[in-house]
């Protein structure tokens, strides 16, 4: 076999950076297929977690991700609050613990109110003397009467609702609007201030029955009930809706 017969036989430069540029595109392209995968399974995981982590507790709580939450139903205004017990957990900084359901569970302090309501009071009062304590004990009736708005009744009931039904079972027509029931009556300073009064905000957001001694009978919001509480804000002023007799 002559020189030129074994030189044929052994690849060339030429052919040898071929192969070693083949295979280095096949390590690269393996390489951009690992990186990939593994981005394509990280953004899967985040998915699935979604419900977990994308949300304070408290707002997965809410939106009802969590199976652990049974969340109170309120029905419409003029049915009042349904019964319903509650299985809750509650929640702190990512970590929950189950809670006692009784503290949770949601009764009513009477069966569904179906007394008379303030139309009929006008048409035959309640009380014949307007005094502070007969005011207290109508108001103090309907303690733990839910916030509703627009309420009037002991079903549900709002602050200027609640003060339109007190003094209607008095005989004492008032709109149902704070402004306006503060129009309708008289200031009096707050060293004259009577229970049976009425406490007004500045801004004539809310309003409630004097109770004496810096308190008031209120229904503050959604989810709270009509209580006894401390006027909470120095921007308020008294108005008096009758004359008072004590």
């Amino acid at each position: 076999m002559n020189s030129a017969s074994v030189n044929s036989a052994e690849p060339s430069r030429r052919d040898l950076r071929k192969a070693e540029k083949a295979s280095k595109v096949r390590v690269e392209r393996h390489s951009l297929r690992t990186i990939l995968t593994v981005m394509s399974t990280t953004g899967l995981m985040a998915t699935v977690a979604l419900p977990s982590y994308g949300f304070s507790p408290e707002a997965t709580a809410v939106s009802g991700l969590t199976t652990d939450n049974q969340l109170v139903q309120l029905s419409a205004p003029s049915q009042g609050l349904s019964v319903a017990a509650v299985r809750a957990v509650s929640f702190t900084r990512g970590e929950f613990e189950p809670a006692d359901a009784s503290e949770f569970e949601v009764t009513r302090t009477r069966n569904r109110y179906s007394g008379p309501i303030a139309k009929d009071y006008l048409a035959n009062p309640r009380f014949t003397e307007i005094t502070s304590a007969n005011i207290m004990k109508a108001t103090a009736e309907v303690v733990g009467t839910p916030y509703v708005f627009g309420g009037q009744t002991p079903n549900g009931i709002d602050c200027s609702g609640l003060v339109l039904f007190v003094y209607s079972q008095f005989g004492i027509e008032l709109p149902h609007s704070v402004y306006q029931q503060a129009r309708y009556a008289e200031r009096v300073p707050y060293d004259e201030a009577l229970p049976g009064d009425i406490v007004v905000f500045n801004d004539y957001s809310h309003n409630g029955i004097y109770a004496g001694n810096g308190n008031f009978y209120h229904a503050p919001q959604p989810g709270d009930r009509v209580k006894l509480a401390p006027i909470f804000t120095e921007r308020f002023f008294i108005v008096r809706l009758a004359d008072i007799q004590n």
